[in-house]
């Protein structure tokens, strides 16, 4: 669940306990039996009304409503009856959050998590994807529509960006607003001022940008920063109203002076349009309507009964005098009569959908735990093909198993439920809460582990936005009361965790992730927590010499090790040498702010996990990886028959790893190297260099990669060849390739006299001088690519050579296409390589020499 929707949470007042059990659907049936991998289907389904517009055309009012879903839908509602009149499919959607209206009768949707904007006529019911908004982003939080112009504006993240979309069919991106910022997540637009604010997060910024003069100024400066971002902006009679997640406050601000003016407290998704005829607006708060007069700066309570939720929607009907929307996000619709002061709440009727799976667990009696997004549980039991799906409770972050009981761990507020499998699921019984860490600063239980031969259960918790460090708490089940929270690493949330249930002591791992999602410089670590010592003794245990992001899974085996994945590698600690070895697993540098590592037990005595959404096996003796699916494989758990099951979208996925052969592996892509035709070579072909410290690999006589020390940075290594994802640099010692921690480059060049460097755009960057060497990392017909988007156009005062040769004696040269040596060049003499084929190193001018390691002395560049 992203971490700014906490609104949706609410979802949790309003939601009703549906218990199904029902066979498989016939979609699993087919898939083939000698194969891996089985789709068990969809197992997560509920009603969840993401957001909602009340839009009037032709007379006739409907009230759009957007329904999250593998693929999500846009359903249109007849308000007068309350009918669904049409359901359309949002392909390629899961989480559509954004919607905006023209008075036309088009509505513009924009969606989670494929970034695209949709757009719907009332008139003719024709839905159409109008594309992707930017290239970059996944998800469109908030839409603005600018009649005058006849363009729809986007909020984006995760790179916290703006675009329009007009009516000609094309998208304009105005780039990041707000350095630092990964989420825009709501914006509004002044039509007189052509000016459009953006709420930002994280923490919370309110950005004013006037796009006549591109001057932008934040107006959220001195506010408690405590806010994870501005949630929603509506402006109204000049009066702007900025909702702020996490504190549930409105600020007030005068845009004629930027100033606020007041302060009130809301969980309302904003505020209403303007009363006609009065100097107020609606909004919600603790589970009722109020009305705010932004004149007078105060607020009257209506008489109202939302059910202890919030107004996710508040439209003015004006004809009827009426303000309406949707409380909560289970499909409830309220109206109220602001003439007659009379309130009323229906249901709406919409279908329940399949939702995404968050995340799985399993229980030792083999059933499969799937936690749906933002909310909704269900439990799949394999031996009967039968699933229930329990509702009522918040998205499940983590899962663990106690003595024939089962503990969720829940995001936002970091609660901890325990559920009794054998009695009747009862919301607010079974399960029921144990602790909340909402109060300690918590919101997400990531990870929770069962120790229980002494009735403890081990919490690492991400902190909410706006505070700084995640927990270690340790929880006594028996005694139902906590033990001890500790702050393993300020800045950082605890992410990962395993127990070494022989000698007593806990391993923690570390994201460098706070609550804002800003990273820590320091890097990611374990930590070793003997719990055999009060106070408990803490030990950092440092992972590697380079910058880790994530230690995001951990397991512990019997032999005394203890295994990791740490980003895209897995590691292998012993505790008795403190020693740690790396072994790369995929090249793809880890993406994101959340976690969907696993690392699990086989019953064949394997080690199995994913990351980065690939599956792969690690032989835990000779450290063999392979990988066996790529691209879609979330967490994994295993039932008590050994079975595997992953989470992929809305369906669950069984693995039969007595079928992952390694014929069937997936071999690592080759290595291109540009312009460079061969693999391996007698001399140097390119270098390598290091902008973070990286693992040099030894082979070994079996073709085992072995860890055999580590370089550091800013250094550059020969490379002779490639093998698989791995430079070799000579010697029988490996690169992997990591593109977030090297580059390669082929080749340098000078000049004779100062010549243009060139930005990505094709502006002047400066002039490069004669005595400086650039180097060069790709070329085409027209430039060198010299890094990061510039480039440098062939010229015949640019010189480009690959390396230089030292000639140890006499030594022949060659003219291309001829047999015989055109003549000899003096011992001494030293000569630029502009390219090799093969043994051929070109001298220029249609010239070359052959490559003798015993004539000459050959420099890479």
């Amino acid at each position: 669940m992203p971490k700014n929707s906490l609104i949706f949470c609410m979802i949790v007042s309003c939601l009703f306990v549906v218990m199904v059990a029902y066979p498989l659907k016939s979609s699993a049936a087919a898939n083939n039996e000698d194969a891996p991998f089985e789709n068990l289907g969809p197992k997560v389904e509920y009603l969840n009304v993401i957001n909602g517009k009340l839009v009037s055309v032709q007379g006739q009012n409907y009230y759009v409503a957007l329904l999250q879903g593998e693929p999500a839908k846009v359903a249109v509602i007849d308000y007068e009856t309350k009918k669904l009149i049409d359901l359309k499919e949002l392909e390629g959607a899961k989480e559509p959050w954004a919607i905006e209206t023209a008075p036309d009768g088009t509505v513009w949707i924009g969606t989670n998590p494929n970034g695209h904007v949709y757009k719907y006529d009332l008139k003719t019911k024709q839905l159409t994807d109008v594309g992707k908004a930017n290239e970059k982003e996944t998800a469109i939080w908030d839409l603005a529509y600018d009649l005058e112009n006849k363009r729809v504006f986007g909020s984006t993240s995760y790179h916290g960006t703006l675009f329009a979309y007009n009516e000609h069919g094309s998208f304009r991106d105005y780039g990041e607003i707000m350095e630092g910022k990964k989420t825009a997540r709501s914006i509004v637009y002044d039509a007189a001022a052509d000016t459009i604010y953006v709420g930002m997060g994280s923490p919370a910024a309110l950005i004013k940008w006037n796009l006549v003069t591109y001057e932008q100024t934040n107006l959220l400066e001195e506010y408690n920063k405590s806010s994870g971002s501005v949630y929603d902006l509506d402006l109204v009679d000049g009066q702007l109203f900025a909702k702020m997640e996490g504190t549930n406050e409105i600020i007030h601000y005068d845009i004629k002076t930027d100033e606020a003016v007041n302060t009130f407290k809301a969980n309302s998704r904003g505020v209403s349009e303007k009363i006609p005829d009065e100097t107020a607006v609606f909004y919600s708060d603790g589970g009722s309507l109020y009305k705010y007069n932004y004149m007078t700066k105060s607020s009257e309570k209506i008489e109202s009964n939302l059910y202890g939720s919030a107004a996710v929607s508040l439209d003015i009907l004006p004809d009827k005098n009426k303000v309406i929307g949707l409380v909560g996000n289970s499909g409830r619709f309220y109206e109220y009569d602001y003439k007659k002061n009379q309130f009323s709440v229906s249901t709406l009727d919409l279908p329940a959908q399949f939702v995404r799976i968050y995340r799985i667990g399993s229980s030792s009696t083999g059933d499969i735990y799937s936690a749906g997004f933002i909310s909704s549980l269900s439990k799949f039991n394999p031996s009967k093909s039968s699933n229930e799906i329990f509702n009522r409770i918040d998205q499940i972050e983590g899962f663990a198993e106690q003595n024939g009981r089962m503990y969720f761990g829940t995001y936002p507020h970091a609660d901890i439920f325990e559920y009794d499998p054998q009695s009747r699921w009862s919301a607010g019984s079974n399960p029921h809460k144990l602790l909340s860490l909402s109060e300690a600063g918590q919101s997400r239980p990531s990870i929770m582990i069962s120790d229980e031969e002494n009735k403890r259960l081990f919490i690492g918790t991400v902190p909410k936005r706006g505070e700084h460090s995640g927990l270690l708490t340790i929880y006594d089940t028996a005694a139902q009361e906590k033990i001890e929270s500790l702050e393993l690493k300020e800045g950082q949330s605890v992410v990962s965790a395993t127990y070494d249930k022989q000698n007593n002591i806990l391993y923690a791992g570390t994201s460098v992730y706070d609550g804002t999602g800003k990273k820590t410089k320091e890097s990611a670590s374990i930590f070793k927590i003997d719990l055999n010592v009060l106070p408990y003794d803490v030990e950092e245990i440092t992972v590697s010499s380079g910058y880790n992001e994530w230690v995001s899974a951990l397991r512990w085996h019997p032999d005394g090790q203890v295994f990791g994945i740490v980003d895209n590698k897995f590691i292998a600690y012993y505790p008795e040498t403190e020693k740690v070895d790396i072994y790369p697993i995929v090249p793809e540098a880890v993406s994101g702010t959340g976690k969907n590592e696993s690392l699990i037990n086989g019953n064949d005595g394997y080690l199995y996990g994913s990351v980065q959404r690939n599956l792969f096996r690690v032989d835990v003796h000779s450290f063999d990886i392979k990988v066996f699916r790529r691209g879609d494989v979330d967490t994994l758990a295993r039932d008590q028959d050994g079975y595997l099951y992953f989470n992929s979208g809305a369906n669950l996925w069984r693995v039969h790893s007595e079928k992952l052969t390694n014929d069937i592996a997936i071999d690592p892509d080759q290595l291109q190297i540009p312009h460079v035709t061969v693999t391996d070579s007698p001399f140097p072909i390119a270098r390598v260099y290091t902008k973070k410290p990286v693992v040099l690999y030894q082979k070994m006589a079996d073709g085992r990669m072995v860890p055999y020390n580590t370089l550091g940075v800013n250094k550059a290594f020969q490379v002779y060849g490639v093998e698989g994802q791995y430079y070799h640099t000579g010697g029988g010692y490996y690169i992997y390739h990591e593109s977030s921690k090297l580059s390669p480059y082929i080749g340098r060049l000078f000049v004779l006299e100062p010549f243009p460097m060139l930005t990505p755009n094709g502006q002047l960057h400066r002039y490069i001088q004669p005595g400086e060497e650039i180097r060069v990392y790709d070329y085409d017909e027209e430039k060198y690519d010299v890094g990061n988007g510039f480039t440098i156009a062939k010229d015949v005062l640019v010189t480009y050579y690959t390396g230089s040769v030292t000639l140890l004696e006499n030594t022949p040269f060659y003219k291309y296409g001829e047999t015989e040596p055109a003549g000899e060049l003096p011992e001494g003499g030293q000569y630029f390589i502009t390219k090799s084929d093969g043994n051929k190193l070109d001298i220029g001018d249609g010239y070359y020499i052959l490559y003798d390691k015993s004539t000459l002395k050959y420099s890479k560049s």
